[in-house]
């Protein structure tokens, strides 16, 4: 089954689609081989198709939409290279987080560039010592003329090695002596420039899969982040509700970016157990096999329905944590389960570079670790459910 999509939605899947495979397809086998996102041949394109303004509203020159678009752009990009998807994830969703936690009136000199491509950011929220307890952030913020001084070390940030700002999470310094609970009502989100004095970046990360997205780690040593930071951080606990919310976001994006992936390993095994044979008919005509590729299709379809009720429900404001860490676990895990099938009956096939469903298997993976391990959506989900506080 396809996403449920108006006639508007439809025009830009069949945009993206379209632009996936004549433009982006031709560079992966190289993106993959270097470890870099070509920024350069992606990011203008990706602006020009207007596809960095969704989320924005047309008053601020963005192009409207929502979720359920983000998910579309993800999941069709996805299904060329899951390496570029969340190599382009943060400027994908950058402008709308912009506008979701300064409202009506943005940092109007930052959104403009992310939604021209003219500036690759990274959201750094993950930390060492753990990336879903926010409560238990150890990067710190201290108010001082101006803005504020950040100390810490975030890790596994995607464009980390590259970026040019960084959405960095941070907690009040002078809210370091209070309870977990207090403490995460003094987290906010800081925007920081590359090269900024205090703040230095690692190496890119020897990743399994997503080789095309460079991953790594960045350090802040008192770097000084102007004011008007994103939103939080004032004591009232908006931070880490923004936060949260944040979260809810980034993993339905990951969801259909997942999706995306398992969508081209199951195209690839459709095609090719057509005209693979063995004792003398198709192998989808064997039960063992075609079995498989009847598995793929239902966990994909029942995928796709999580992940666009999700995205309704988000797009009307409502609450649905529940919802997007089902669809972010289902999703992930699904993903998982169809490329390492797609190896199987792709058999020696699968195994080699030539074809890409060893790409596939690799870049399927990291679903279930990504913002916030399949663990952690579990645990939500039975929070929602009643069975616990915690």
């Amino acid at each position: 089954m396809s996403y449920r999509l108006n006639d508007e939605e439809a025009a830009v899947q069949k945009c993206v689609r379209d632009f996936a495979l004549r433009e982006l397809a031709p560079l992966v086998s190289e993106a993959e081989a270097s470890g870099r996102f070509p920024r350069d041949s992606v990011l203008p394109r990706l602006a020009e198709l207007g596809l960095l303004a969704i989320g924005v509203p047309e008053s601020l020159g963005g192009s409207g939409g929502g979720s359920l678009l983000h998910c579309v752009v993800a999941e069709e990009i996805a299904r060329v290279s899951g390496g570029f998807a969340i190599g382009a994830m943060a400027s994908i969703l950058s402008p709308a987080v912009l506008v979701r936690l300064q409202g009506d009136r943005p940092n109007l000199a930052l959104l403009e560039p992310l939604m021209a491509g003219q500036i690759l950011p990274a959201l750094a929220f993950t930390e060492p010592r753990g990336g879903s307890d926010l409560a238990g952030m150890t990067t710190t913020a201290t108010k001082t003329e101006g803005g504020v001084l950040l100390r810490g070390q975030k890790t596994f940030i995607s464009n980390g090695p590259t970026a040019d700002a960084f959405l960095v999470a941070a907690v009040r310094a002078d809210h370091g002596g209070l309870s977990r609970e207090e403490r995460a009502k003094g987290i906010g989100v800081h925007v920081i420039l590359r090269g900024t004095p205090g703040m230095s970046l690692g190496p890119p990360m020897k990743k399994l899969g997503m080789r095309s997205s460079e991953t790594g780690e960045v350090f802040f040593d008192d770097a000084f982040a102007p004011a008007g930071g994103l939103g939080g951080g004032t004591g009232a606990g908006r931070g880490f509700r923004q936060m949260m919310e944040l979260l809810d976001v980034n993993r339905l994006f990951i969801a259909a970016l997942s999706l995306g992936v398992a969508q081209a390993a199951f195209e690839a095994s459709l095609a090719y157990v057509k005209v693979r044979t063995a004792f003398g008919k198709p192998i989808g005509q064997h039960q063992a096999t075609g079995f498989k590729v009847a598995r793929m299709a239902t966990r994909i379809d029942a995928a796709r329905a999580l992940i666009q009720h999700a995205s309704e429900l988000l797009d009307s404001g409502q609450r649905c944590t529940r919802l997007v860490s089902e669809a972010k676990l289902f999703a992930t895990e699904a993903a998982v389960e169809i490329a390492s099938d797609a190896v199987q009956i792709h058999g020696a096939y699968g195994y080699v570079e030539d074809l890409p469903v060893e790409r596939y298997f690799r870049d399927a993976r990291v679903g279930p670790i990504w913002e916030g391990t399949n663990e952690i959506q579990q645990q939500i989900i039975c929070r929602e459910l009643g069975l616990y506080d915690e």
